[in-house]
């Protein structure tokens, strides 16, 4: 979260090499160096870090970035022994969930090189069709996955689409995706940016479930091996692996695939004295992403794209974050905030979203981005926390409004053009929002009052009216995060929801004193719930349906909390208490399970190794394993005939996800092994030292 959530977390200490307790001492090495690197001890003692029913697809299936005749599908494969040679696995696209009614089938070859990763365009498909999809290797099935096409012309009068982004593994269960998961009337979930968080994080800051979900809290993701870990680790999460089985995700990265308050140069988490170049590491953030997620791969160009849904819906993707952003900058005073060359999407990014809005015909333009785009009044807020209002309102200026010319152009530019039924999806603020989009809510002035010194006053704009929706431009729904911690797990609950309450309405620090509404285009707040929104659009508007769950109890049963609409030509909204009806095709979901096996699963298999990086290698290798059991867990290095070279360590350890470094520059040239064993479990890995 780039908003008063960051300022605060900001100012806990961030230790990228906390020191340990003393259950994680690292294993001790010879040759006076050190063997750990991070751990992950992320699962209920009764709950499987892997499920062997899958193996060797651990981390499940997926699709994406659907188009009216193709669409990419996604697997990884986790071989019991993690060297060089390259796999084959057999890819089938069919109109059935069985499989059998096919359309097309191929071959793909990976191998370490890709992280073991599978990722198909999948060509030639008829429009606006339903399809399943599987990947067979090594003698497995994977889960069949579901998919859809994009309709063509006027084929489509109705859409839906699942909204979410910022999921922080740590901070509570993945709920939102499980609940979107069982839904068989969606065409996509948007996903709007921070998929996985990249920073380390001492115990004390850890608000929710870090006992169970504990993921590399001693380091910081920096190199290639750890980003491919990070994602390892999310995608073996249940709910995650079930929405990217029954859905297409239409995703764009914001800050956290990356490092914290990302631009185009550099990023307020990334040290270049200790963390390297933020080149390098935007490049192997970059490579990551790609590989794991089901997104095609532009090259050089960039992510930012437009998906057409027929004559109904144009979906427009933008990269506010790596593209071309500049530094923020976290001072309302400083007069280079205003500056009119200021940008947050660049030149060539900001021609084209103007062209795919000028040259639309569909009915109406999704803008879907990252950071909130409307204005956000909150200096008035300092009243309560004992700051100004510039401090206030600088915490909040890694959205849109630390851009305010380019901001102003955008808007100016939705109006001189009188673009109609125009709406903007946003993440990243880790709470719900819903605003009829104006460049004036407000005029502000300051006054003095005895007591409380020179404040905020909101007065009535003349070009925007709150009851009519006169000088609109546009709606926008923010999305709330999927777990990130919102404003009361930030500032506590009680405070929270006071600040919640009080966002859009008459601000009176006394009964004498109305300081006048801050936000009247903000027609629906709600700074507390976790979850997503369902963007449901037909011919005659928008809705926007809220949904909550606990994100502390798994598995927690979701409640509707209200709706936004905005009808055809008004870029006004109406809140509403009920969702808008499902669609009236229903799909067949996938299957639960992967198709018949060749061969029967065999049992949990106590130690697997799931990546090893890089092989061959030169300084430090890189391994990723997993426990099913809790054990005494013993790291040996052998050489080419299996003798015992030296042993690394050993100690107990919970069932769980582990990452580890071994410094193996001591070591001559040649072929070598890695043994992992705990209890009655025994994992072997090869590697060469070049």
């Amino acid at each position: 979260m780039k908003t008063i959530s960051c300022v605060l977390c900001c100012l806990l200490p961030l230790f990228a090499g906390a020191a340990l307790t003393a259950q994680e001492e690292p294993f001790s090495l010879e040759f006076g160096s050190t063997l750990y690197r991070n751990s992950r001890p992320f699962v209920a003692a009764d709950a499987d870090v892997l499920q062997e029913r899958l193996k060797p697809f651990y981390h499940g299936v997926a699709s994406g970035d659907p188009l009216h005749d193709r669409v990419i599908i996604w697997t990884r494969v986790t071989p019991d022994t993690l060297d060089q040679q390259e796999i084959e696995v057999t890819w089938r696209v069919a109109t059935d969930p069985a499989l059998r009614q096919t359309v097309k089938t191929g071959t793909f070859l990976t191998s370490a090189e890709r992280d073991y990763t599978v990722k198909v365009d999948v060509m030639g498909l008829a429009p606006g069709t339903t399809y399943y999809y599987g990947f067979r290797a090594l003698e497995a099935n994977s889960l069949t996955g579901r998919t859809k096409t994009t309709p063509t012309g006027d084929a489509v009068d109705h859409l839906k689409f699942g909204v979410v982004s910022c999921s922080n593994y740590e901070a509570g269960y993945f709920n939102a995706y499980g609940h979107l998961a069982a839904r068989n009337d969606l065409d996509a979930v948007l996903h709007l940016g921070d998929y996985i968080y990249e920073y380390a994080r001492p115990r004390e800051a850890q608000d929710t479930v870090d006992k169970v979900r504990t993921l590399d809290e001693e380091i910081e993701v920096v190199d290639l091996f750890e980003y491919r870990a990070r994602y390892s680790a999310y995608r073996l999460d249940t709910q995650l692996i079930h929405v990217h089985q029954q859905h297409p995700l239409i995703t764009v990265w914001d800050d956290h695939e990356y490092a914290n308050n990302s631009h185009a140069d550099g990023a307020g988490g990334h040290q270049p004295n200790t963390e390297g170049t933020w080149q390098a590491r935007k490049a192997q953030a970059k490579r990551a992403y790609f590989e794991w997620l089901p997104i095609r791969d532009p090259g050089d160009r960039g992510i930012y794209r437009t998906i057409r849904y027929g004559t109904l819906a144009d979906l427009i993707m933008l990269d506010t974050r790596i593209e071309a952003r500049e530094a923020q900058i976290y001072d309302v005073t400083d007069p280079a905030l205003q500056a009119e060359d200021r940008t947050l999407l660049g030149g060539p990014q900001k021609t084209w979203l103007k062209e795919q809005l000028l040259q639309s015909t569909a009915k109406w333009k999704i803008v879907g981005q990252q950071v909130m785009f409307s204005p956000f009044a909150i200096g008035w807020a300092g009243l309560a926390i004992d700051r100004t209002y510039n401090e206030t309102e600088n915490m909040f200026l890694d959205t849109w409004a630390g851009y305010p010319a380019e901001r102003a152009e955008m808007m100016d530019f939705f109006a001189d053009n009188e673009l109609e039924d125009l709406v903007v999806l946003s993440g990243s603020f880790h709470a719900s929002v819903s605003y009829e989009v104006t460049p004036t809510p407000v005029t502000l002035s300051f006054i003095e009052v005895p007591g409380y010194g020179n404040i905020p006053k909101y007065s009535p704009s003349p070009t925007y009216d709150p009851e009519t929706a006169r000088g609109a431009v546009a709606v926008e729904f923010v999305t709330p995060s999927i777990t990130s911690a919102n404003f009361d797990e930030l500032l506590g609950p009680e405070s929270a929801a006071q600040l919640s309450d009080q966002v859009n309405q008459p601000i009176r620090p006394n009964p004498l004193i109305d300081l006048g509404n801050p936000n009247p285009h903000m027609k629906y707040v709600d700074l507390l719930s976790h979850g997503y929104f369902l963007l449901d659009v037909d011919q005659d508007g928008v809705q926007a349906d809220y949904y909550y769950s606990d994100i502390l109890k798994e598995g927690d049963p979701q409640r509707f909390d209200a709706s936004l609409t905005s009808g055809e030509g008004t870029h006004r909204l109406v809140l509403g208490d009920r969702p808008a009806p499902p669609k009236e095709t229903q799909d067949i979901p996938a299957p639960a399970d992967p198709p018949l096996l060749s061969t029967p699963v065999e049992e949990s298999v106590v130690v697997r190794v799931l990546s090893v990086f890089p092989n061959p290698v030169a300084e430090s290798l890189y391994v990723q394993y997993s426990l099913e059991e809790s054990g005494h867990t013993r790291l040996r290095l052998l050489d080419g005939t299996g003798r015992l070279l030296v042993s690394l360590g050993e100690r107990d350890q919970s069932a769980g996800l582990y990452t580890y470094g071994v410094d193996v520059k001591f070591l001559p040239a040649g072929t070598y092994f890695l043994e992992i064993s705990s209890g009655p479990g025994r994992a072997v890995q090869r590697f060469v030292r070049q």
